[in-house]
Protein backbone atom coordinates (compact mmCIF):
# COMPACT_ATOMS: atom_id res chain seq x y z
CA UNK A 1 0.00 0.00 0.00
CA UNK A 2 1.51 3.08 -0.89
CA UNK A 3 0.95 5.69 1.43
CA UNK A 4 -1.17 8.39 2.53
CA UNK A 5 -3.87 5.96 1.42
CA UNK A 6 -7.31 6.96 1.92
CA UNK A 7 -9.80 4.44 3.18
CA UNK A 8 -13.26 5.80 3.71
CA UNK A 9 -13.33 9.18 5.94
CA UNK A 10 -9.85 7.68 7.17
CA UNK A 11 -6.38 8.94 5.62
CA UNK A 12 -4.06 6.34 6.96
CA UNK A 13 -0.45 7.68 6.68
CA UNK A 14 2.04 5.05 8.02
CA UNK A 15 2.49 1.46 9.55
CA UNK A 16 2.08 0.99 13.32
CA UNK A 17 1.88 -2.80 13.58
CA UNK A 18 1.25 -6.16 11.83
CA UNK A 19 -0.56 -9.09 13.09
CA UNK A 20 -1.81 -12.77 11.28
CA UNK A 21 -4.96 -11.06 9.29
CA UNK A 22 -3.58 -7.56 8.15
CA UNK A 23 -1.20 -4.45 8.84
CA UNK A 24 -2.05 -2.14 11.13
CA UNK A 25 -1.88 1.72 10.20
CA UNK A 26 -1.87 4.91 12.08
CA UNK A 27 -4.45 7.24 10.49
CA UNK A 28 -6.73 10.72 10.71
CA UNK A 29 -10.36 10.69 10.43
CA UNK A 30 -11.08 13.25 8.29
CA UNK A 31 -14.24 14.18 9.33
CA UNK A 32 -13.74 14.84 13.23
CA UNK A 33 -9.91 15.38 13.08
CA UNK A 34 -8.85 12.02 15.46
CA UNK A 35 -6.32 10.18 15.68
CA UNK A 36 -7.22 6.44 15.00
CA UNK A 37 -5.79 3.20 14.22
CA UNK A 38 -7.17 1.48 10.82
CA UNK A 39 -6.63 -2.60 10.40
CA UNK A 40 -6.97 -3.63 7.15
CA UNK A 41 -6.91 -6.98 5.97
CA UNK A 42 -4.29 -8.35 3.70
CA UNK A 43 -5.32 -9.13 0.53
CA UNK A 44 -3.05 -11.71 -0.04
CA UNK A 45 -4.20 -13.52 2.57
CA UNK A 46 -7.40 -13.00 1.68
CA UNK A 47 -6.72 -15.29 -1.24
CA UNK A 48 -4.65 -17.92 0.19
CA UNK A 49 -6.70 -21.21 -0.21
CA UNK A 50 -4.57 -22.23 3.44
CA UNK A 51 -5.36 -19.06 5.18
CA UNK A 52 -8.21 -17.84 4.27
CA UNK A 53 -10.73 -19.20 6.08
CA UNK A 54 -9.37 -19.06 9.04
CA UNK A 55 -8.24 -15.76 8.96
CA UNK A 56 -11.29 -14.32 7.87
CA UNK A 57 -13.11 -15.92 10.58
CA UNK A 58 -10.29 -14.17 13.11
CA UNK A 59 -10.96 -10.81 11.16
CA UNK A 60 -14.26 -11.22 11.04
CA UNK A 61 -14.89 -12.12 14.95
CA UNK A 62 -13.12 -8.62 15.35
CA UNK A 63 -15.42 -6.70 13.65
CA UNK A 64 -18.38 -8.06 15.18
CA UNK A 65 -16.78 -6.41 18.24
CA UNK A 66 -17.09 -3.31 16.80
CA UNK A 67 -19.47 -0.80 19.58
CA UNK A 68 -20.18 -4.23 22.04
CA UNK A 69 -16.88 -3.33 24.44
CA UNK A 70 -16.81 -0.21 26.13
CA UNK A 71 -14.50 -0.08 29.14
CA UNK A 72 -11.56 2.03 29.99
CA UNK A 73 -8.92 -1.01 29.61
CA UNK A 74 -10.50 -2.28 26.47
CA UNK A 75 -9.24 -0.61 22.97
CA UNK A 76 -12.43 0.47 21.41
CA UNK A 77 -13.51 -1.08 18.27
CA UNK A 78 -15.58 2.10 16.77
CA UNK A 79 -16.11 1.19 13.24
CA UNK A 80 -15.77 -2.48 10.56
CA UNK A 81 -16.49 -3.00 6.98
CA UNK A 82 -15.94 -5.97 5.78
CA UNK A 83 -16.61 -6.91 2.03
CA UNK A 84 -16.12 -10.25 -0.02
CA UNK A 85 -12.59 -9.31 -1.18
CA UNK A 86 -11.45 -6.20 1.70
CA UNK A 87 -12.14 -5.09 5.19
CA UNK A 88 -11.12 -2.99 7.68
CA UNK A 89 -11.62 -2.38 11.36
CA UNK A 90 -10.71 1.17 12.68
CA UNK A 91 -9.69 1.07 16.63
CA UNK A 92 -8.90 3.91 19.19
CA UNK A 93 -5.33 4.89 18.54
CA UNK A 94 -3.11 4.21 21.40
CA UNK A 95 -0.32 6.21 21.21
CA UNK A 96 2.24 4.47 23.96
CA UNK A 97 3.32 1.56 22.40
CA UNK A 98 3.08 -2.25 24.09
CA UNK A 99 4.20 -3.60 27.14
CA UNK A 100 6.39 -5.97 24.79
CA UNK A 101 9.96 -3.66 26.11
CA UNK A 102 9.23 -3.54 29.47
CA UNK A 103 9.80 -7.48 29.20
CA UNK A 104 13.41 -6.70 28.57
CA UNK A 105 15.41 -7.26 32.21
CA UNK A 106 17.61 -3.77 31.82
CA UNK A 107 13.72 -2.13 30.98
CA UNK A 108 11.69 -3.93 33.91
CA UNK A 109 8.97 -2.04 35.55
CA UNK A 110 8.77 -1.63 39.11
CA UNK A 111 6.44 -4.44 41.06
CA UNK A 112 4.20 -1.60 42.57
CA UNK A 113 3.50 -0.95 38.97
CA UNK A 114 3.28 -4.56 37.46
CA UNK A 115 0.71 -4.86 40.19
CA UNK A 116 -1.59 -1.97 39.07
CA UNK A 117 -1.65 -3.28 35.45
CA UNK A 118 -2.77 -6.40 35.98
CA UNK A 119 -5.37 -5.12 38.57
CA UNK A 120 -6.13 -3.36 35.62
CA UNK A 121 -5.85 -6.40 33.18
CA UNK A 122 -8.16 -8.19 35.53
CA UNK A 123 -11.19 -5.52 35.43
CA UNK A 124 -10.93 -5.43 31.65
CA UNK A 125 -11.62 -9.40 31.15
CA UNK A 126 -13.73 -9.77 33.82
CA UNK A 127 -15.64 -6.76 32.12
CA UNK A 128 -15.37 -9.03 28.70
CA UNK A 129 -16.27 -12.66 30.24
CA UNK A 130 -19.36 -10.62 31.53
CA UNK A 131 -20.11 -9.96 27.89
CA UNK A 132 -19.43 -14.24 26.81
CA UNK A 133 -15.74 -13.25 25.60
CA UNK A 134 -12.89 -14.92 26.43
CA UNK A 135 -9.53 -13.28 24.35
CA UNK A 136 -7.40 -16.53 23.71
CA UNK A 137 -4.20 -14.03 23.11
CA UNK A 138 -3.41 -12.53 26.01
CA UNK A 139 0.41 -11.20 25.98
CA UNK A 140 2.06 -8.14 26.21
CA UNK A 141 1.97 -7.53 22.66
CA UNK A 142 -1.67 -7.15 22.89
CA UNK A 143 -1.81 -5.20 26.16
CA UNK A 144 -1.27 -1.39 24.74
CA UNK A 145 0.31 1.49 27.01
CA UNK A 146 -1.61 5.12 27.05
CA UNK A 147 0.76 6.29 30.01
CA UNK A 148 1.75 4.87 32.85
CA UNK A 149 0.01 1.99 33.93
CA UNK A 150 -3.07 3.31 32.52
CA UNK A 151 -2.78 0.17 29.58
CA UNK A 152 -5.83 -1.15 27.57
CA UNK A 153 -6.14 -4.84 26.32
CA UNK A 154 -6.43 -4.80 22.21
CA UNK A 155 -6.71 -8.01 19.61
CA UNK A 156 -10.26 -9.58 20.39
CA UNK A 157 -9.85 -11.01 16.80
CA UNK A 158 -8.87 -14.45 18.06
CA UNK A 159 -11.66 -14.04 21.00
CA UNK A 160 -14.74 -16.18 21.03
CA UNK A 161 -18.07 -16.31 22.57
CA UNK A 162 -17.57 -18.37 25.93
CA UNK A 163 -21.36 -18.95 25.58
CA UNK A 164 -21.05 -21.03 22.84
CA UNK A 165 -18.96 -23.84 24.27
CA UNK A 166 -16.54 -23.74 20.99
CA UNK A 167 -13.40 -26.32 21.36
CA UNK A 168 -10.41 -24.17 20.39
CA UNK A 169 -7.80 -25.62 18.08
CA UNK A 170 -3.86 -24.90 19.56
CA UNK A 171 -3.51 -22.54 16.09
CA UNK A 172 -5.05 -19.71 17.93
CA UNK A 173 -3.14 -18.13 20.61
CA UNK A 174 0.69 -17.71 21.24
CA UNK A 175 2.49 -20.45 22.53
CA UNK A 176 4.54 -19.82 25.47
CA UNK A 177 1.31 -17.73 26.80
CA UNK A 178 -1.15 -20.79 26.29
CA UNK A 179 -2.99 -22.51 29.56
CA UNK A 180 -2.81 -26.51 29.11
CA UNK A 181 -6.64 -26.75 28.47
CA UNK A 182 -5.41 -24.37 24.98
CA UNK A 183 -3.05 -26.41 23.94
CA UNK A 184 -4.73 -29.91 24.60
CA UNK A 185 -7.71 -28.09 22.81
CA UNK A 186 -10.43 -28.02 25.11
CA UNK A 187 -13.11 -25.80 25.92
CA UNK A 188 -12.12 -22.30 27.07
CA UNK A 189 -13.51 -20.20 30.09
CA UNK A 190 -12.33 -16.86 31.76
CA UNK A 191 -9.39 -18.94 33.62
CA UNK A 192 -7.50 -19.51 30.26
CA UNK A 193 -7.37 -15.87 29.88
CA UNK A 194 -6.39 -15.77 33.55
CA UNK A 195 -3.35 -18.43 32.99
CA UNK A 196 -1.93 -16.17 30.01
CA UNK A 197 -2.18 -13.36 32.23
CA UNK A 198 -0.10 -14.77 34.75
CA UNK A 199 2.77 -15.77 32.30
CA UNK A 200 2.26 -11.92 31.45
CA UNK A 201 2.79 -11.24 35.37
CA UNK A 202 5.41 -13.40 35.32
CA UNK A 203 7.44 -11.76 32.35
CA UNK A 204 6.87 -8.23 33.56
CA UNK A 205 8.11 -9.24 36.93
CA UNK A 206 11.38 -11.13 35.77
CA UNK A 207 12.12 -10.63 32.10
CA UNK A 208 11.89 -13.89 31.62
CA UNK A 209 9.24 -16.35 30.53
CA UNK A 210 8.02 -18.92 33.20
CA UNK A 211 8.79 -21.93 30.48
CA UNK A 212 11.50 -21.99 27.80
CA UNK A 213 12.45 -24.17 24.73
CA UNK A 214 14.55 -24.38 21.67
CA UNK A 215 11.67 -26.30 19.95
CA UNK A 216 7.65 -25.96 20.11
CA UNK A 217 7.69 -29.57 21.12
CA UNK A 218 9.64 -28.65 24.15
CA UNK A 219 7.90 -25.86 24.95
CA UNK A 220 4.22 -27.30 25.19
CA UNK A 221 6.01 -30.50 27.31
CA UNK A 222 7.39 -27.93 29.75
CA UNK A 223 4.15 -26.16 30.14
CA UNK A 224 2.48 -29.64 31.00
CA UNK A 225 5.11 -31.46 32.84
CA UNK A 226 7.15 -29.02 34.46
CA UNK A 227 6.95 -26.19 37.45
CA UNK A 228 7.88 -22.90 37.43
CA UNK A 229 10.59 -21.04 39.58
CA UNK A 230 8.89 -18.65 41.59
CA UNK A 231 9.37 -14.94 40.24
CA UNK A 232 11.08 -13.99 43.82
CA UNK A 233 13.74 -16.41 42.80
CA UNK A 234 14.61 -14.54 39.30
CA UNK A 235 14.08 -11.06 40.62
CA UNK A 236 15.21 -9.47 43.96
CA UNK A 237 12.45 -6.97 45.78
CA UNK A 238 9.07 -9.26 45.15
CA UNK A 239 7.00 -10.25 48.22
CA UNK A 240 6.35 -14.32 48.35
CA UNK A 241 2.60 -12.90 48.63
CA UNK A 242 3.07 -12.03 45.25
CA UNK A 243 5.05 -14.89 44.12
CA UNK A 244 1.94 -17.35 45.41
CA UNK A 245 -0.62 -14.92 43.22
CA UNK A 246 1.44 -15.09 39.98
CA UNK A 247 1.77 -19.20 40.07
CA UNK A 248 -1.89 -19.76 41.50
CA UNK A 249 -2.64 -18.10 38.33
CA UNK A 250 -0.34 -20.60 36.28
CA UNK A 251 -1.84 -23.50 37.85
CA UNK A 252 -1.60 -26.57 35.66
CA UNK A 253 -5.43 -27.44 36.65
CA UNK A 254 -7.98 -24.64 35.73
CA UNK A 255 -9.77 -25.45 39.39
CA UNK A 256 -6.36 -24.68 40.86
CA UNK A 257 -6.82 -21.33 39.73
CA UNK A 258 -8.78 -18.61 41.13
CA UNK A 259 -12.38 -18.84 40.33
CA UNK A 260 -13.08 -15.66 39.95
CA UNK A 261 -11.72 -12.19 38.42
CA UNK A 262 -12.94 -10.54 41.81
CA UNK A 263 -11.33 -12.93 43.58
CA UNK A 264 -8.16 -12.48 41.83
CA UNK A 265 -8.64 -8.59 42.16
CA UNK A 266 -9.25 -8.93 46.10
CA UNK A 267 -5.48 -10.39 46.06
CA UNK A 268 -3.80 -8.03 44.19
CA UNK A 269 -5.53 -5.11 45.70
CA UNK A 270 -4.69 -6.30 49.53
CA UNK A 271 -1.02 -6.83 48.08
CA UNK A 272 -0.81 -3.51 46.15
CA UNK A 273 -0.69 -1.87 49.40
CA UNK A 274 2.24 -2.89 50.42
CA UNK A 275 4.96 -0.56 50.20
CA UNK A 276 4.41 1.89 53.21
CA UNK A 277 6.88 4.72 51.39
CA UNK A 278 4.93 4.75 48.49
CA UNK A 279 2.98 8.65 48.40
CA UNK A 280 0.50 8.19 45.37
CA UNK A 281 -2.47 6.81 46.07
CA UNK A 282 -2.56 3.30 43.70
CA UNK A 283 -5.27 3.17 40.98
CA UNK A 284 -6.41 0.01 42.51
CA UNK A 285 -7.00 1.41 45.59
CA UNK A 286 -8.81 4.19 44.12
CA UNK A 287 -11.14 1.84 42.35
CA UNK A 288 -12.12 -0.25 45.37
CA UNK A 289 -12.60 2.58 47.25
CA UNK A 290 -15.21 4.19 44.85
CA UNK A 291 -16.19 0.70 44.14
CA UNK A 292 -17.59 0.51 48.13
CA UNK A 293 -19.06 3.37 48.14
CA UNK A 294 -23.09 3.34 48.87
CA UNK A 295 -23.33 6.76 46.48
CA UNK A 296 -21.61 4.95 43.19
CA UNK A 297 -23.11 1.76 44.06
CA UNK A 298 -25.76 2.19 40.85
CA UNK A 299 -22.30 2.57 38.59
CA UNK A 300 -21.20 -0.49 36.39
CA UNK A 301 -17.32 -1.49 36.82
CA UNK A 302 -16.04 0.85 33.55
CA UNK A 303 -17.88 4.02 34.97
CA UNK A 304 -15.88 3.42 37.78
CA UNK A 305 -12.55 3.35 36.06
CA UNK A 306 -13.91 6.50 34.00
CA UNK A 307 -14.11 8.46 37.45
CA UNK A 308 -10.99 7.28 38.69
CA UNK A 309 -9.16 8.30 35.28
CA UNK A 310 -11.01 11.27 35.85
CA UNK A 311 -9.80 12.30 39.42
CA UNK A 312 -6.82 13.42 41.06
CA UNK A 313 -6.18 11.73 44.13
CA UNK A 314 -4.75 14.02 47.73
CA UNK A 315 -3.80 13.14 51.30
CA UNK A 316 -4.62 15.58 53.60
CA UNK A 317 -3.37 16.51 57.11
CA UNK A 318 -5.84 17.37 60.18
CA UNK A 319 -6.25 20.78 59.51
CA UNK A 320 -5.84 21.27 55.77
CA UNK A 321 -7.95 23.59 54.16
CA UNK A 322 -8.82 22.48 50.56
CA UNK A 323 -11.33 24.90 49.77
CA UNK A 324 -11.92 28.52 50.56
CA UNK A 325 -15.26 30.69 50.55
CA UNK A 326 -15.31 33.18 47.38
CA UNK A 327 -12.54 31.80 45.70
CA UNK A 328 -13.08 30.53 42.07
CA UNK A 329 -14.39 27.14 41.45
CA UNK A 330 -12.82 24.62 39.34
CA UNK A 331 -13.20 21.02 40.33
CA UNK A 332 -15.50 18.96 43.18
CA UNK A 333 -14.61 16.62 44.91
CA UNK A 334 -15.66 13.09 46.80
CA UNK A 335 -14.00 12.08 50.93
CA UNK A 336 -12.70 8.82 50.14
CA UNK A 337 -11.47 8.72 53.88
CA UNK A 338 -11.10 11.02 56.77
CA UNK A 339 -13.70 13.48 57.94
CA UNK A 340 -14.02 17.25 56.89
CA UNK A 341 -15.91 20.17 58.44
CA UNK A 342 -17.89 23.01 56.33
CA UNK A 343 -17.91 26.72 57.60
CA UNK A 344 -18.81 29.75 56.38
CA UNK A 345 -18.11 33.08 57.86
CA UNK A 346 -16.62 30.88 60.79
CA UNK A 347 -20.05 29.56 61.98
CA UNK A 348 -20.27 25.08 61.23
CA UNK A 349 -22.58 24.27 58.57
CA UNK A 350 -22.09 20.34 57.88
CA UNK A 351 -19.83 17.91 58.26
CA UNK A 352 -18.54 15.55 55.18
CA UNK A 353 -18.51 11.73 55.72
CA UNK A 354 -16.87 9.32 53.54
CA UNK A 355 -18.55 8.96 50.11
CA UNK A 356 -20.41 12.30 50.26
CA UNK A 357 -19.71 14.85 47.67
CA UNK A 358 -19.06 18.34 48.22
CA UNK A 359 -17.81 21.38 45.99
CA UNK A 360 -21.12 19.84 43.67
CA UNK A 361 -22.72 23.49 43.64
CA UNK A 362 -20.12 25.13 41.38
CA UNK A 363 -20.07 22.35 39.35
CA UNK A 364 -23.68 22.64 38.88
CA UNK A 365 -23.41 26.43 38.44
CA UNK A 366 -20.01 26.97 36.55
CA UNK A 367 -18.11 30.45 37.00
CA UNK A 368 -19.62 30.47 40.74
CA UNK A 369 -17.31 31.32 43.72
CA UNK A 370 -17.53 29.02 46.65
CA UNK A 371 -19.97 29.38 48.73
CA UNK A 372 -18.02 28.04 52.29
CA UNK A 373 -14.92 27.00 53.36
CA UNK A 374 -13.64 22.65 53.81
CA UNK A 375 -11.57 21.96 56.53
CA UNK A 376 -9.98 18.14 57.43
CA UNK A 377 -11.05 17.12 61.11
CA UNK A 378 -8.65 14.38 60.27
CA UNK A 379 -5.96 12.87 58.30
CA UNK A 380 -7.91 12.98 54.73
CA UNK A 381 -7.78 11.57 51.26
CA UNK A 382 -9.98 13.44 49.03
CA UNK A 383 -10.71 12.42 44.95
CA UNK A 384 -10.75 16.16 43.34
CA UNK A 385 -12.80 15.83 39.69
CA UNK A 386 -11.78 18.71 37.11
CA UNK A 387 -14.09 19.80 35.36
CA UNK A 388 -12.87 20.44 32.47
CA UNK A 389 -12.26 15.76 33.26
CA UNK A 390 -15.96 15.04 34.34
CA UNK A 391 -16.73 17.02 30.60
CA UNK A 392 -14.76 14.59 29.00
CA UNK A 393 -16.99 11.86 30.54
CA UNK A 394 -18.75 9.55 28.44
CA UNK A 395 -22.46 10.41 27.86
CA UNK A 396 -23.81 7.28 30.29
CA UNK A 397 -21.23 8.01 32.84
CA UNK A 398 -22.00 12.04 33.14
CA UNK A 399 -25.52 11.34 33.29
CA UNK A 400 -25.25 8.54 36.23
CA UNK A 401 -22.71 11.10 37.83
CA UNK A 402 -25.49 14.39 37.44
CA UNK A 403 -28.00 12.04 38.50
CA UNK A 404 -26.21 11.26 41.91
CA UNK A 405 -25.08 15.00 42.36
CA UNK A 406 -28.76 15.41 42.26
CA UNK A 407 -29.48 12.85 44.98
CA UNK A 408 -26.43 14.43 47.26
CA UNK A 409 -27.97 17.91 47.04
CA UNK A 410 -31.27 16.60 47.87
CA UNK A 411 -30.49 14.74 50.96
CA UNK A 412 -28.91 17.85 52.15
CA UNK A 413 -31.73 19.74 51.67
CA UNK A 414 -33.31 17.61 53.23
CA UNK A 415 -30.96 17.92 56.39
CA UNK A 416 -30.89 21.51 56.17
CA UNK A 417 -34.23 21.40 56.40
CA UNK A 418 -34.66 19.23 59.60
CA UNK A 419 -32.07 21.31 61.01
CA UNK A 420 -33.94 24.78 60.64
CA UNK A 421 -37.02 23.40 62.21
CA UNK A 422 -35.49 21.84 64.95
CA UNK A 423 -33.67 25.14 65.67
CA UNK A 424 -36.73 27.25 65.28
CA UNK A 425 -39.43 25.13 66.74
Amino acid sequence: MNLPYRVGKYELDKQIGIGATGKVYHALDTFSGDEVAVKVIDEAVLHDPEFNEACRKQFLNEAALAGHLAHPHVVAILEASVTGDSGYIVMEYVPGGNLVRHTYHDNLLSVGDVLQIIYKCCSALDYAFGKGIVHRDIKPANIMVVSGTNVKIADFGTAVFYKEQITQAVTSGTPSYMSLEHIRGHALSHLSDMYSLGVVAYELLTGRLPFEADTLAALLDAIANKEAIPPGERRAGIPPELDKIVLKMMAKNPDDRYPTWAALEAEIAKLGRFGASRQDIADSEKFGTMRAMHELRNFPDPEIWELVQASKWLRLPAHAVIVREDEPAHSMYILASGAMRVTKQGHLLNVIRVGEFFGEMAYIHRGSNRQATLEAISDSVVAEFPFEALEKLSASCELRFVKTLLHSLTDRLVFAGDRIVRMYG
